[in-house]
């Protein structure tokens, strides 16, 4: 049986051997390329953590539960101060970030909504049901009109309200908001699915968070992104622990 081979957390090269332990009596290891030290959490999300292993995985798996929960609550329930639980979910929300899609394929429904004073322009796609959420800083035609065509693919339908910003978009289908939810004409015509996704954020940010604050607000609408778009909770909680073990540097491929 061949030995296992251990890669270095700073330089990346193979044969590091082990090298005692550290203060926390974690297991350290050496590196013979680049001289350094490092131990499984160095260049991690989880490194300089004062959480141990084991609360760490259940920070994740609260992280990865249906409707989450705050910093606060989470620091109660490990037994630490607010600002650790904090800490630990904007972590997990640096991670899950990453993962948002660039574009979305098929058919796509398009809406803007506010949230702490800062408007949202929101899509979903009615083939594989992910979502994207963007702030943007009006709902001028040349702000909408670049980031729909930025995250649709080829001249797929395009589904919206009957707002001004949207009108230089090509293959577009309208719903009238002011008289129908679905269009009378068109039955296929409708933006649901995007106001599905309003209902479920505006709900997490008020009885979660007590509403989202503008200064971290991409980030929590990240993970939102993140729970709306892996629905199973094993899914949710595997790439979470996946990426936190992952090194910082190295680039996450969608």
């Amino acid at each position: 049986m061949s030995a296992k081979v251990i890669f270095c957390r700073w330089c990346g090269c193979a044969g590091a051997s082990r090298f005692g332990t550290d203060a926390r009596r974690r297991r350290r290891y050496h590196c013979p390329h680049c001289s350094r030290t490092f131990t499984g959490r160095t260049n991690t999300a989880k490194s300089g953590s004062r959480l141990s292993d084991r609360e760490w995985e259940l920070a994740v798996r609260l992280f990865a539960s249906r409707g989450g929960m705050s910093g606060a609550d989470l620091a109660r329930v490990l037994g630490y101060g607010r600002r650790t639980g904090q800490r630990a979910n904007r972590a997990c929300r640096g991670l899950v970030a990453r993962l948002a899609p660039q574009s979305l394929p098929g058919p796509t429904e398009w809406d803007e909504s506010v949230f702490s004073r800062q408007w949202v322009l929101g899509g979903v796609s009615r083939i594989t049901r992910q979502c994207v959420l963007l702030c943007i800083a009006d709902r001028s035609e040349r702000t909408l009109v670049r980031l729909v065509d930025r995250c649709t693919e080829g001249d797929n339908p395009v589904f919206t309200d009957e707002h001004g910003g949207y009108i230089g978009l090509l293959n577009r289908w309208t719903v009238c908001h002011s008289r129908e939810f679905v269009n009378s004409q068109a039955r296929f015509v409708h933006t649901n699915g995007i106001e599905g996704v309003w209902g479920h954020a505006k709900e997490l940010s008020r009885h979660v968070y007590r509403g989202f604050p503008k200064r971290s607000l991409p980030q929590l609408l990240a993970e939102f992104c993140f729970r709306y778009n892996h629905r199973s909770y094993q899914t949710r909680l595997a790439v979470l622990s996946a990426l936190l073990s992952r090194r910082k540097i190295n680039t996450l491929v969608v």
